[in-house]
């Protein structure tokens, strides 16, 4: 008897040490090529990444352009804007699947060459907050879990908690236009944005005819002095910050804005430390005990650590406008903040 105890015993703790290992080894936030090095430059934006080097970025297709970013945060795992899928919610009770709208793609840097890393990935169920159609543009988040998993690709890093005090600077990759209502590029853009107060951004908010105290759960970033900005085709794409270990945590996703890099106006970016909670308890089981680790694993710091682009040619979409809220300046004040929310045709 004493001995089957004792095998219990040793398998017990084997099972543990195994499951703590298997936790801290999970792997997030390496970007492929050279080491990292953390630079103190001024921000500067819209510059080509340059090379396939964001494993984790995630791009949702539609008639075969992207219309929307993401990120992978774990195996089976994408985050993304809730406002990617807007005008079908109203639709699902008629039967359309929200599940149906996109397909999922990793590996993307050129989306005017064949690049044979590209995978597609069905999706497989649509996790839009439950709070997004009563209080948008706020709780702009959704969950996508992918048909398949995507061992062959590294996941982004989430926060381990709620960042009380965020980092002066990020960067923001996406496949947005290079302008308001201007051309896509063929590649994988950046920009390199400063993340402002949130009494800046309530003053901003304020100076569009909008209520400041209906920011929940979001902050602004960009350049006041307009020309650096998220535009449409960004939408639900990661903001991004890299800790002292040159690792990249997802600290924002790609909101609203009013129109691209206007001078004065920032863009409006969900907070992804205040959903944490949220993630874990949404995501699947496949995935639960890797966002767990992420989430506990990383740390956060402020500098992203890039340089300058050198602009690409534009790549030929459809007609159909990629996604990025964009909202209009309210002459009034009244209760209906962000009444004039429209998306661009």
């Amino acid at each position: 008897m004493c001995d089957l105890f004792s095998k219990l015993y040793i398998l017990i703790i084997y099972c543990i040490f195994f499951l703590t290992s298997t936790a801290q080894d999970q792997k997030c936030g390496h970007p492929l090529g050279s080491n990292f090095t953390i630079l103190n430059e001024r921000i500067v934006g819209g510059y080509d990444v340059g090379y396939y080097r964001y494993p984790w970025y995630a791009a949702l297709m539609q008639d075969n352009q992207v219309t929307c970013g993401g990120a992978l945060i774990g195996p089976k795992t994408v985050i993304t804007a809730a406002h990617c899928y807007k005008e079908y919610l109203s639709q699902v009770s008629s039967g359309i699947k929200l599940e149906h709208i996109y397909t999922v793609r990793l590996g993307m840097y050129n989306i005017c060459t064949t690049e044979p890393r590209i995978t597609e990935f069905k999706v497989q169920k649509v996790q839009v907050h439950e709070l997004y159609q009563t209080k948008k543009p706020y709780f702009d988040i959704c969950l996508l879990t992918l048909a398949n998993s995507t061992d062959t690709f590294e996941p982004l890093c989430l926060p381990k908690d709620v960042v009380t005090t965020r980092p002066r600077e990020a960067s923001v990759p996406g496949m947005g236009t290079l302008k308001y209502q201007g051309g896509m590029p063929c590649t994988l853009h950046e920009a390199r944005i400063l993340i402002y107060p949130d009494s800046t951004c309530g003053q901003m908010i304020n100076s569009t005819g909008n209520k400041p105290d209906d920011i929940k759960n979001a902050f602004c970033a960009g350049y006041l002095a307009g020309g650096i900005d998220t535009c449409q085709g960004d939408s639900g794409g990661p903001l991004q910050i890299v800790d002292e270990n040159g690792r990249y945590i997802l600290l924002g996703i790609v909101s609203f804005g009013f129109r691209c890099a206007v001078p004065g106006y920032l863009g409006m970016y969900t907070d992804v430390s205040q959903f944490i909670k949220w993630i874990k308890n949404r995501t699947d089981s496949t995935d639960i005990s890797f966002v767990n680790s992420v989430a506990n694993n990383s740390q956060e710091s402020g500098s992203d650590g890039h340089k300058k682009k050198k602009k690409h040619s534009n790549h030929e979409h459809s007609n159909k406008t990629p996604l990025r809220i964009i909202i209009l300046r309210n002459k009034k004040h009244n209760g209906n903040a962000f009444k004039n929310r429209k998306r661009l045709n």
